[in-house]
Order: C-alpha cells, then structure tokens, then sequence
C-alpha cells in the first residue's frame, strides 16, 4: 500500500466552531445544544463529543490510569476478565429444594459457572435444605451467592456449615454469603443495622479468602425507582456503614474491605449502565483510600443484576432483547459476574426455556463475540468518560448528603431515602406516561392479539419500605382491565380525506388505542360503532371537513370525540370551530397515555385497575 494512500493533505481543517454552523445549517433553526438530553439527575449528555467539547474534562491529559491502578475506573484488576471471561452466574428461584436442585445441576453442565440462590423463593429453611439444593455439586469448583433476604443470616450460617460438612478446603471456599442488613430492611422492613448476628457470620468467614460475607445491594433502590446517582451515592453509603461496623468490630481497613461485594442494576439503557459500574469502582476507590487502604485493596468485587423495572409481562419476548442489552453493558463495564433474569421470570417461576435463553444470552456474548477479550472497551469515549465523570460527581453528592443525615441507616429510617426515591419515580411516570421513555411492546407498539406464555406463580413482592416499581405496570393495569371486559373494547375510527391524507394519523391511533388493550374500527354508513370516536385526517383535511365530521358524529350521539393532533398545531379558530361541534379532546404523540387511555376505558364502561394519576387502586 502506499504509504500516502491515506494522507490528509488537501482536506481542509474544519474547527468546531465551523463544524457546529453546518450541523445547524441542516437544523431548520434549531441548535446543536437542544439536541441534548437531561437525565433523572440532572447530567446533560450532548449531542456530539470531541477532546475539545466545552466542559469535557478529558480534553485536558487528565487521565483515569491503567485497569488495576489509579482509582479503578478502568477496572479492579490490570488484566480484566481477558482470561476465563466474568462469571456467569444463574438465579435459582424453584419452588422447594428438588427443583432448585435439578435446576443447579442444570446450570453448571450448560455453561453457568456459579450460582446466585434466592433462599426466600426456595424455601430453604434448614441446613438439610441447602445440602439438597446443592447436591451432586462440587463446592470446591463452582462459586454459590446467596440472595440477600430477611433470613440471610441463618442462611449464611447453613453454608458455611455445608463446608465444613462436605470437607470443602478451606482456601477452595468460594461465595457470598449475601449478608446486607440495610438493603434487607429496605426492601423487606426490618431494622437497618449491622447486630450482632452478622458479626458472628463475619467470624466464621475470617481466613477464607474466596468467601465475601456482604453483598452490598444496589439493585435495592434502583427497583424503587431511583435515579444512577442516587442508586450509587446510597449503595456507597451502605458499603461505608458496613465498613464502619467491621472496624469496630476489630478487623482493619483492609480485612473489612475484602468482606464487602457489591451488586448493581444493569438495564437496557446500555451506557448509562456501562457509566454505572465505572463510576461505582471510583467511588469505592475514593472510599477506600481515604480510609488508608492498601493499595491493593481498593478495588470492587461486582455483581450485575438484570433489572427487574424493565421487565414485562406483556411481550414477554421483549425481555429477551432488553436482557442481552443489560448483560452487553454489565460485560463492557467491567462486572465481575453477571446475571440475566429468564424473560419469563415476571410472569412466574421460569421454566427450562426461560433459563436457558438468558444463561446463552451471557455465553453468546462471551464465546461468539469474545466480549471479555479487552479490558475497558468503552474507556477513551469522550462520551463514555464524560458521563461516567458526571455520575461519580453527582452520586458523591448524593452521598455525602445521606452522611450529613446521619448515614444510610438514618437516611431509612427518616423516610429521606423513601421520599426521594418516590420523587424519582414520579418524574420517570410522567416520561413513561407520554412515552418520552418508551416500552417496545408496551406503550408503544403491542400486539393485541397476544398469547402469553403461562408459568407456575412466583411468591409475591416484597412489601418493605422501598417497593419494586416496574416501568411497564402501569400500561399491564389497563390492558388487563381490558381483557376483564365482556366485550371487547373499541373506538370508532373516522377518517377524514384519501387515504394519503389520513394514514399517518390512522396508524398512530390504532396503535395508541391498542396500548390499553381497546381496538380502533372503522365505522361507516348506518354502523353504530363505539360511543367513543377518534378523528383521523390531515391538518388541510380538518379544515375542509373536519367541523362537519365532527359535528355529524355528535348527532349520531357519540358520547365522546378524540381528534389526532396536536391543538398547537392548527389554526385557533379551526380548535375553536372543532370544540364547539363536539371534539372532546385532541390525542397526539406527547398525550398522558396512562391518563387518556384509563378515562376512555371508563367512556366505554370498562372498571380500570389504575386511576388517572397511574396508581394502583
């Protein structure tokens, strides 16, 4: 080749400056700035990035380090997962310990190379319970998590126990013990303190290096509803109060820092997610070195979890894509062992199927794609580092803000925690409600025609302080209340001009309809149709014929007129000529879906689950 072939002589040197006046060129008037986004926190995430983007603090030669070194955003460990990939670790939540068990054994011969217990689920209530679950296993070789739960202690003892009962070597111990009496207390009730009970389990566990006795649970506060900073500031605090009781307790710094492994959320939103785990490990460096750590102690041990907000119970298969999503981002951020909740998970207790789609779904992504083959693939995007930089800032806040109230138990119990978690959600509601945030088989696109896979039932949610809060339980509420109905619920479909004129509108009604469940017909002629009508057709299309549409179907007695478009877009006097011959309401693509759609099933007769503010009646 020649090694000219790729020169840049002769292209001219746009800066920034000129590059942003062409882009805007194209914008019809608008800037490159309102192309931006705002997360729940407050971060702007522009629309472009370069070394020299105002603010980007990775313009300058500031940089995070090496994987292993510096303050671990990069990663815990210099190598990465490059060697043996992350763990790949299977929920188990059969019902009773024969199945658990058969479903352990099932895992760890297809590809799971540990196993993450749900003791609550199970029912294990004893030591025998435990040893049957994990029978025909080979502790020395595979690692075994336990869930976080209300008898976690009891729990832990039972496998420290099995150890010492199968003759397990002592350095060949591998686990976490799930020990996190704040996360528990949050999601479960209870008090929020490390007692006496814990400790015992934490001198059990002294000089077994593979063995983690807390699992500081993150995912406790973002299946509430709380926004990366909060989810991070608060986790951090709970991983600083266990710290403060081990000390206490008479381990060092460095003794109390090896029993700590943390869990975070991974969802679809894949570099918001792949920014979360960088900005924990940084955080936890921060922490740890302040608190005179060696070195070689400040890294953290991670665990990240699918997330159960995103998951729904209609289009189930949904789960599928959003699940590979969250485990690509859980690998390129730097976990340490991933896990996919089954697609099927929410809809009962997950069956073979459900399982071995997410236990593939992590070894796709690491045989197929060799995903673990580089260290921080993500680090250097100026995107990517930016947002990760904004997040650890903003969750150092949050942090400090719960430190200043006391700490993290503090913070619970004074319902700071709960208050602020349900502003978050309040916010993201509004965003799913108008499908800012939407959900692909939910609020936008459903299928109506649907057969949901069936699954035995599953226990019920927790009912602690902090509840979990799924983004699409809104949306299921109406088309439940839809499918209760005796006849199924429509809307009359009126269009206005050709075909041309009214097919954008046409769809768009069908398909906002159909998120509550209720089908949108055309009706013409004599046909009575539904006492709810919706008016399609273009703005040139209402202004020809749209009063006089409207004002016919009010004489044939439909008893509520919806019209696609938005007012802001039409002539007022054509909104005021529309209003005075009957139209009720204009529907649009910014509308309150879970408002309009709950108080046209009441039009049409139909008892709902949710009033008009989405929440549960």
């Amino acid at each position: 080749m020649d090694p000219h072939a790729l020169s840049t002589d002769g292209f001219v040197t746009v800066d920034r400056a000129e590059w942003v006046a062409l882009a805007e060129a194209g914008l019809k008037g608008r800037t490159l700035a309102s192309l931006a986004t705002i997360t729940a926190d407050g971060i702007e995430i522009a629309p472009v990035y370069s070394p020299d983007s105002d603010g980007d603090p990775n313009g300058s030669d500031d940089r995070f380090g090496l994987p292993g070194s510096g303050d671990r955003t990069r990663g815990s460990l210099a190598a990465g997962r490059t060697t043996n990939g992350w763990d790949v670790r299977a929920l188990v939540a059969d019902d009773g310990p024969d199945a658990a068990n058969a479903t352990v054994l099932d895992e760890l011969e297809r590809g799971s190379t540990s196993v993450l217990l749900d003791v609550e689920a199970i029912g294990i209530r004893s030591l025998d319970d435990l040893g049957t679950v994990l029978a025909g296993v080979h502790l020395e070789m595979a690692t075994v998590a336990l869930v976080p739960g209300p008898t976690s202690v009891a729990a832990a003892g039972w496998l420290l126990d099995l150890w010492e009962r199968r003759g397990t070597p002592t350095d060949e111990q591998a686990g976490l013990l799930g020990l996190d009496p704040l996360g528990v207390a949050a999601r479960h009730g209870g008090e929020p303190d490390v007692g006496d009970d814990v400790l015992a389990i934490v001198d059990r566990a002294r000089g077994l290096p593979g063995v983690r006795t807390f699992t500081v649970d993150g995912t406790v506060f973002a299946d509430a509803g709380a926004s990366d900073a909060r989810e991070l500031g608060w986790t951090t605090a709970g991983g600083v109060a266990v710290l403060r009781a081990l000390v206490d307790h008479g381990l060092t710094i460095d003794e109390a820092l090896g029993q700590l492994a943390f869990t975070w959320s991974a969802d679809a939103d894949q570099f918001r997610t792949i920014c979360r785990l960088r900005a924990a490990r940084r955080l936890w460096a921060r922490v740890a070195e302040t608190s005179g750590a060696g070195t070689a102690h400040r890294g953290q041990i991670q665990h990240a979890m699918g997330s159960a907000v995103d998951l729904t119970r209609r289009d189930p298969w949904g789960n599928l894509l959003r699940g590979t999503v969250a485990a690509f981002a859980a690998g390129i951020g730097g976990a340490d062992a991933v896990t996919v909740r089954p697609f099927d998970s929410i809809l009962g207790r997950s069956d073979a199927f459900g399982r071995r789609t997410a236990r593939n779904t992590q070894v796709l992504l690491l045989e197929e794609s060799a995903l673990a083959s580089v260290v921080d693939p993500a680090g250097g995007s100026w995107y990517v580092e930016d947002l990760t930089s904004r997040m650890a800032d903003a969750a150092w806040d949050r942090f400090r803000d719960v430190e200043a109230a006391g700490g993290i138990a503090a913070a619970l119990t004074s319902g700071l925690i709960g208050r602020e978690t349900e502003a978050c959600w309040e916010a993201r509601r509004t965003r799913l409600a108008t499908r800012a945030e939407a959900i692909t088989g939910v609020s936008e696109f459903p299928d109506l025609d649907e057969n949901l896979p069936e699954r035995p039932p599953a226990p019920s949610d927790p009912s602690g302080p902090l509840p979990l809060r799924r983004r699409s339980e809104a949306f299921e509420a109406l088309r439940d209340a839809a499918d209760a109905a005796v006849l199924t619920p429509t809307v009359r479909l009126v269009t206005v001009g050709d075909l041309a004129d009214h097919t954008a509108r046409s769809t768009f009604a069908t398909n906002l309809y159909a998120v509550a469940g209720i089908r949108a017909l055309a009706c013409t002629g004599s046909d009575a149709g539904s006492s709810v009508a919706v008016v399609c057709g273009s703005d040139d299309g209402y202004t020809a014929e749209g009063v006089a549409v409207v004002a016919a179907l009010r004489a044939e007695g439909v008893s509520r007129i919806h019209l696609a478009a938005r007012a802001t877009s039409l002539d007022d006097d054509l909104v005021a000529a529309l209003v005075g011959a009957g139209v009720d309401e204009f529907v649009h693509a910014g509308s309150d879906v879970i408002d309009l759609m709950g108080r046209t099933l009441d039009a049409l007769g139909v008892d709902t689950l949710v009033d008009v503010e989405g929440e549960w009646a």
